[in-house]
Formats: structure tokens, C-alpha cells, sequence
């Protein structure tokens, strides 16, 4: 079976959840009020927050958010926190100067979704001095994998994993045509997989299976190294043959 066919199947999987979304605000940044009869007033907007590069701006009156209805500032404190931290992007409708304009509210990385097409959170802003951010990020996430060489339980082994993949995206946001932390990414997901498996849970063990897939492939688009390509070739593999072994196999036709 090929790749391509065997990514198409899982399709419905790992639509929605290419990747993690953890610890950013959708709203912040936003100051509101509440409106004079329904909606909410939006008083102070920080032009570089999710809602300022969305184009919020002050005065807008924010009627809509998620696809629900916004009659009070109530109304938008309930629902902002069913979506917050939950999805990295929200629709949102306002009435600004008599009509109704749409916008997207995003949180995640762009550098990471331009290059990648993948949805992940942007990084925390931070100043650290001695390393650079980009590989603080890398080697945070190399210490959470050499903890997993212990004798420690799987669920922790797990979480390691979950954490370093949340370190390598944050290092791909700084330096995003980096063939080398996708591969970081593919491994650890395929990492992330036979923990999974292992451990009896094969929905998360095929999602993961899959991201794997999908990252060696695109590092493989990526890539021009000889040994970059073979490693993205031999990760192919032995992720397709994984997968294949998982997924539900076809009953053979009675003659």
C-alpha cells in the first residue's frame, strides 16, 4: 500500500488535529465593555495580540463569536472560555460603522503554518541570554526525550514525548525551513506511537502514526541532504508498515 493512500484513509483521524494547540490566548490583549444594548465593546486592542493582527480595532462591537450569538459581556466571557486554549483560531463578527464585518482570531504560529501548514501556538515570548531561543527550544526538548532512557512509567514516558514535541514546534517557529528539527518532530511522534501502542491505546497510537507520516514527508520535500533523505525514506517505512498492521483489514471476498 502507498503512503499517499494509506495518509488518505486516515484522513478523517488527524483532520482538525495536526498538532498540539496548548497555552495561548486567543483573547488576549483585548479590552471590552459591554455594549449599549447587545455585543460587546471592544475599548483597547494591542496591535501585535491575536485580535490586533486579526484587525479588531477599538469600537468594534465583537456580535458573534464561534458561530454563537453575543448579547452581553457574560454571554462573551462563557463562550471565550469554551474556545480559549481549546482550538488556535476563532471566527468572530463585528459591527463596526453600521456593518457586519468576519475575522478570524488566530493564535498559532505563522512562520511554522506558511512552511509547514501545520497549526501550532505561537511560542511564549521570553528574553533569555547565553543561548539563543532557537536552540533553548531544541535542547529543552532533547532533555524531556533523554529523560524517557530511564526506568520510568510509560504514561510518563508519553508526556515527555508530548512536551519535547511542544519544545521542537516552538524551535521550528525560529527557524522554520529547518529540515532537521521536522525529522526531531517525525521521530519523536513515532516515538509518541509505540508508547501509545504499547500501551493499548491505538486511536492516539494511528494519530500519531500518522503526524509522523506526514512530517517525515513534508521534511522529505524539504530536504536536499543524501542523509536527510534517507532518513526521511527509512522513517516512511517503518511508519507505513506500522500503520498497516494497525488499521482494520479487509475481509477477503467469498467465491
Amino acid at each position: 500500500m502507498k503512503l499517499t493512500t494509506l495518509l488518505c484513509i486516515l484522513w478523517a483521524l488527524v483532520h482538525g488535529t495536526v498538532a498540539p494547540v496548548w497555552g495561548a490566548s486567543l483573547f488576549s490583549g483585548l479590552v471590552l465593555s459591554q455594549g449599549e444594548q447587545e455585543g460587546v465593546r471592544v475599548i483597547e486592542v494591542y496591535p501585535s495580540s491575536p485580535s490586533g493582527k486579526a484587525g479588531i480595532k477599538v469600537a468594534d462591537l465583537i456580535v458573534e463569536l464561534d458561530g454563537g450569538k453575543i448579547g452581553s459581556l457574560d454571554d462573551f466571557v462563557v463562550k471565550s472560555r469554551n474556545v480559549d486554549k481549546k482550538v488556535p483560531e476563532v471566527a468572530v463578527k463585528v459591527l463596526r460603522k453600521g456593518k457586519l464585518v468576519d475575522f478570524i482570531i488566530a493564535s498559532y504560529s505563522m512562520p511554522v503554518y506558511q512552511s509547514w501548514k501545520v497549526k501550532v501556538v505561537e511560542p511564549p515570548y521570553t528574553v533569555l541570554s547565553g543561548a539563543s531561543l532557537l536552540q533553548y527550544w531544541i535542547e529543552k526538548g532533547r532533555g524531556r526525550l533523554m529523560e524517557n532512557q530511564g526506568n520510568i512509567p510509560a504514561d510518563k514516558k508519553i508526556g515527555n514525548c508530548r512536551e519535547a514535541i511542544k519544545s521542537f514546534f516552538v524551535a521550528l517557529h525560529y527557524s522554520p525551513a529547518s529540515v532537521d528539527i521536522g525529522l526531531m518532530l517525525a521521530d519523536t511522534y513515532k516515538t509518541l506511537a509505540e508508547l501509545y501502542q504499547s500501551e493499548g491505546s491505538l486511536p492516539n497510537a494511528i494519530r500519531s502514526y500518522a503526524m509522523a507520516a506526514e512530517l517525515y514527508d513534508k521534511s522529505g520535500n524539504k530536504a536536499t541532504n543524501e542523509n536527510d533523505l534517507q532518513k526521511v525514506l527509512a522513517g516512511l517505512q517503518d511508519v507505513e508498515e506500522r500503520l498497516f498492521l494497525l488499521l482494520p483489514q479487509e475481509e477477503p471476498q467469498q467465491q
